[in-house]
C-alpha cells in the first residue's frame, strides 16, 4: 500500500512538473563570468539542448594531433558560481521573475508530493559522511574510461623493475597540481611574449615548429590580460614502464587583448598545444616548476637565448630538461571580450556524481596521516572559503580571498572582477548557501593532498547596473540551484585542523595579504597550500570527467 501511493504522488508530481516546464519564466543564470568565449555561443533558450565544448566526448571529435578515447575537464569556473563551458545569452534581456498563480499552486502541490516520498524513504538517508546527504540509491556514475589526468599522474607510479624487482617510477615526485600551474602560467606568458616579438626568451619551452605558429597569430605592441577559461585534456600518451617520450595535447580556451598603435582589441581564442618531454626527466621541486629559469643549470630567464642557455652552454628546449611545446593549433580565435549581461541555462545539476572508486581508501589514509583532516573539518573550511568568495564577488572587493585562492584561481576571478567594474556592472548572489557537499575524489603525491568536493548550492543570481540598479541578467527574486566540483589542496607534511578564521595560518596575526600571496607581517607565503588546504579548482559538473 505504501508503495502504490508512493507511486501515485510521484505520478502527480512528474505531471505537474511537465507542466510547470513549459512555463516561460525557465531557469536561468547570469553570463558573468563563465563567458569567456562571448556571446556568439547561442542564446540562452539553446544552451540547454547543446553540451557544452568542454563537455563533449573525445569519441565526438578527434585531436589535430591523434584523438583520445576518453577526455579531463581542468575547466576553471570564472566567477563563483559562473560557468566555464556551454554557450552564452546573445542579449542583455533579464529573465522574466513572475511565475503566475496557477505555477506557484501546482510548484506547492508539487513539493508536497516530494516531501512526502522523502519522509516515506528517510531512514535510507541514514549513515552517510559528515559532508554527503545523498542517499545510498542515487544512480550510478555514468560509464567511463579513466580520466586521462589520473592517466598522467600515473608518471609518479610507473616505471621498469629494479634489480631488485621493486618498480622504479618514471618520475617519483611528479605532481599533478604542478604540472597545471605550469601550463596556465606558460600559456599566458607565451602569448604576452608575443606581442612585441618576445617569443625567443621562452625558447626554452618553445620549438620552432611552435614558435612559428604562434607569430602567424600575429605580433602586437603588446598582448595583456590573459586569462585561461579552461583546459581540457585531449590525449596522453607515453605512460608506462619502458617509455620514451610523454606526450600530451591540451585544448586551451582564453581571453586577452591585443595592443596595436594605442588601439585595444580583445580576442576569444581556442587553441591546442602538444607538450613533450622525456620520461625519465625528473620533475622540479614546487619553488623551481613556478620560477621561469633555465631548465637545466637554474641560471635567470634572461640567460637563455633563443632555445641556449648562455650560462650552462646547453640547448634546454629537447624535453631532456623539462616540458617543451613542440606543436600549437589555433583552432578558434574570435574578436570579442567578455559577454557580462543576460541569462543561460543551468546544465548539469542532475547528473550523477562523477566519483573516483579509490576515493574513500585514499581519504582513510590522508585521515589516518592527519586525524584533524576529517571529512566535517573540510566541510567548515570548505563552507568558510565560499562565503567569503560570495561576499568578496558582490562587493567586487577580490583581494579579500587572496588568502584562500590559488595562484591561478585569484588570477581568473580577478579578471572578470575588473570586467565587471570597468563595464558598470556588478554580480550578486545573495543568500548563496551549500546544500550537500559529496566526494568525488582525493590525490596525493609527493607535494600536495587535493579534495575533490562536489558542492550542490543554491542563492539569487543577478546582475545589475550601477548606473540605475536595473537587473540587465538573471532574477531577484527566484533562487537557483547548481553544482560545481571544488579542490581544495594542502603541503604534503602539513597537519592539523582545517582554520576558519581570518588570521594567518604562519604567524596567527590578523589576516593581511599582499597580491603576491605573502602575509605582511610574517612575509610567509601562504596561498599555495603550505599551511592550510587553498582553494585551487573549480569546474562545472556537465564538463567534470574526474
Amino acid at each position: 500500500m505504501r508503495r502504490s501511493h508512493s507511486v501515485l504522488l510521484l505520478a502527480v508530481a512528474l505531471f505537474l512538473g511537465l507542466g510547470l516546464a513549459s512555463l516561460p519564466d525557465a531557469e536561468a543564470r547570469p553570463g558573468g563570468g563563465s563567458s569567456y568565449r562571448g556571446s556568439s555561443r547561442g542564446s540562452s533558450s539553446s544552451r540547454g539542448s547543446s553540451s557544452s565544448r568542454s563537455s563533449s566526448s573525445s569519441s565526438s571529435r578527434s585531436s589535430s594531433f591523434g584523438s583520445s578515447s576518453s577526455r579531463s575537464s581542468s575547466s576553471y569556473s570564472s566567477g563563483p558560481r559562473a560557468y566555464s563551458s556551454g554557450g552564452y545569452s546573445s542579449g542583455g534581456s533579464s529573465s522574466s521573475d513572475g511565475g503566475g498563480a496557477f505555477g506557484g499552486f501546482c510548484l506547492l502541490i508539487v513539493v508536497m508530493g516530494v516531501v512526502a516520498i522523502v519522509v516515506m524513504n528517510v531512514k535510507s538517508g541514514a549513515g552517510q559522511q559528515d559532508w554527503s546527504t545523498t542517499t545510498p540509491h542515487a544512480p550510478p556514475p555514468p560509464q567511463r574510461q579513466g580520466s586521462l589526468r589520473t592517466k598522467l599522474a600515473r608518471l609518479a607510479r610507473v616505471g621498469p623493475k629494479g634489480s631488485d624487482g621493486s618498480t622504479q617510477p618514471l618520475d617519483p615526485e611528479f605532481s599533478i597540481v604542478l604540472f597545471e600551474d605550469f601550463v596556465y602560467s606558460l600559456f599566458a606568458r607565451v602569448h604576452e611574449a608575443r606581442g612585441g616579438g618576445r617569443l625567443d626568451t621562452l625558447g626554452g619551452w618553445l620549438s620552432d615548429g611552435a614558435i612559428a605558429s604562434l607569430q602567424r597569430m600575429g605580433t602586437p605592441d603588446a598582448v595583456k590580460a590573459v586569462v585561461v577559461g579552461a583546459v581540457t585534456y585531449e590525449a596522453v600518451e607515453g605512460i608506462s614502464a619502458n617509455s620514451q617520450r610523454v606526450r600530451v595535447v591540451l585544448r586551451f580556451e582564453a581571453n586577452y587583448t591585443e595592443v596595436s598603435a594605442g588601439s585595444e582589441q580583445s580576442w576569444y581564442v581556442a587553441e591546442e598545444w602538444l607538450l613533450e618531454r622525456d620520461a625519465s626527466t625528473k620533475s622540479r621541486a614546487p619553488e623551481d616548476a613556478r620560477a621561469f629559469k633555465c631548465p637545466n643549470c637554474g641560471a635567470p630567464l634572461e640567460s637563455v637565448h633563443g632555445h641556449k642557455c648562455s650560462y650552462c652552454d646547453t640547448v634546454v628546449n629537447t624535453g631532456e630538461f623539462d616540458w617543451v611545446v613542440t606543436r600549437v593549433a589555433s583552432q578558434e580565435r574570435e574578436r570579442r571580450g567578455p559577454q557580462l549581461t543576460g541569462t543561460t541555462e543551468e546544465q548539469g545539476t542532475e547528473l550523477p556524481t562523477v566519483k573516483d572508486s579509490r576515493a574513500q581508501e585514499r581519504l582513510n589514509a590522508l585521515l589516518h596521516d592527519d586525524p584533524e583532516a576529517t571529512p566535517l573539518a573540510l566541510r567548515k573550511r570548505l563552507e568558510f572559503i565560499f562565503h567569503e568568495m560570495q561576499t568578496a564577488w558582490a562587493a567586487r572587493e577580490w583581494k579579500g580571498m587572496r588568502p584562500f585562492l590559488s595562484d591561478n584561481l585569484f588570477q581568473t576571478q580577478l579578471y572578470w572582477i575588473n570586467a565587471y567594474r570597468e563595464a558598470g556592472l556588478r554580480n550578486i548572489t545573495e543568500n548563496a548557501h551549500i546544500t550537500n557537499i559529496v566526494l568525488a575524489r582525493v590525490t596525493r603525491d609527493a607535494y600536495f593532498d587535493a579534495v575533490t568536493l562536489r558542492v550542490f548550492a543554491s542563492s539569487l543570481d543577478y546582475t545589475v547596473r550601477d548606473r540605475d540598479g536595473q537587473v540587465v541578467g538573471g532574477s531577484r527574486s527566484r533562487e537557483r540551484a547548481y553544482s560545481e566540483y571544488w579542490t581544495l589542496i594542502r603541503g604534503r607534511g602539513v597537519r592539523g585542523k582545517p582554520s576558519t578564521q581570518k588570521q594567518c595560518p604562519s604567524c596567527g596575526a590578523p589576516l593581511s595579504i599582499n597580491m603576491a600571496g605573502h602575509c605582511t607581517h610574517c612575509q610567509a607565503r601562504v596561498t599555495s597550500g603550505e599551511f592550510d588546504w587553498v582553494l585551487s579548482r573549480i569546474e562545472q559538473d556537465e564538463a567534470y570527467q574526474g
